[in-house]
């Protein structure tokens, strides 16, 4: 539990200073950000079943969850 809650505040402060530098939209709450950003993480264990194979699949996926959570967390530029 203790390193879970190192790693929240790792990524609220990395949020936090995205928002400092005005990277991220003012009207994003840091901490539900990051609830919901673990959450989709975490939740990719209980759905995504890929092929052994599959490389260019989960580097799609991958690219999917960044685009997901980090561009609709940044300022329209």
């Amino acid at each position: 539990m203790e390193r879970r809650r190192e790693f929240d505040h790792k990524v609220a402060d990395l949020l936090k200073a995205a928002a400092a530098e005005g990277d991220l939209r003012a009207d994003v709450d840091i901490r539900l950000a990051t609830r919901l950003l673990f959450g989709m993480i975490n939740s990719l264990v209980e759905w995504y079943r890929p092929h052994p194979d599959a490389t260019a699949e989960r580097e799609q996926l991958a690219e999917t969850v960044v685009h997901l959570a980090f561009d609709g967390l940044r300022t329209a530029r």
